[in-house]
Order: C-alpha cells, then sequence, then structure tokens
C-alpha cells in the first residue's frame, strides 16, 4: 500500500514538473519571438546600439535580425524585459530596457 502511494507521488511530481518545464519553454520562445519583440518600446542600455530608442514601429525584425534606420543587429537574447544585440561588424553587445 505504502509502494503503490508512493508511487502516485512520484507520477504527479513528474507530471507537475513536465507541465512547469512546458510553460516555461513556450513562455521563453514567445519572449524571443519577432512579434513580442516588435510589439515592444526599447530603451539603449549599454553597449553597441542601433538607436536610442526603438518605438513599436521604427525597426524591424527579421530571422534573428534587428534592423533600423541607424544600422542592424543580431538578436541574442530576450529576458521580456531586456533585450540583447550583437553588432554584426564589430561583434560587440548591447542590452536595451523594455519601456513598454
Amino acid at each position: 500500500m505504502l509502494k503503490k502511494q508512493f508511487h502516485e507521488m512520484k507520477k504527479r511530481i513528474f507530471n507537475i514538473l513536465g507541465v512547469i518545464i512546458g510553460i516555461v519553454t513556450i513562455y521563453t520562445l514567445y519572449i524571443n519571438s519577432s512579434f513580442y519583440i516588435e510589439n515592444q518600446d526599447w530603451k539603449h542600455g549599454e553597449g553597441t546600439h542601433i538607436g536610442d530608442w526603438l518605438g513599436k514601429n521604427s525597426f524591424i525584425v527579421n530571422d534573428g535580425i534587428i534592423q533600423t534606420d541607424i544600422g542592424k543587429a543580431k538578436i541574442i537574447f530576450s529576458y521580456g524585459r531586456k533585450l540583447i544585440i550583437e553588432s554584426l561588424d564589430s561583434k560587440e553587445r548591447g542590452l536595451y530596457f523594455n519601456k513598454s
């Protein structure tokens, strides 16, 4: 009887862990999507930059490349509140903060 309860509890824990990992994965994919990044306002923080203020309609994201009138950069990662980019030329990284 005790073994059965332990087995059921283990099963529940793995199911809950699976759901949590799934939610975190979906959220991470969403905040790194072109759709999310393009619909935010970003303020330059430090490092390389392609504009001081990236408003919702002032830049384009295509295949992991963010492009403004000033230049282009590769998107490294978005944490939702922070966006890390890398210059295509110098490979220097820059940080933008979400102001939406």
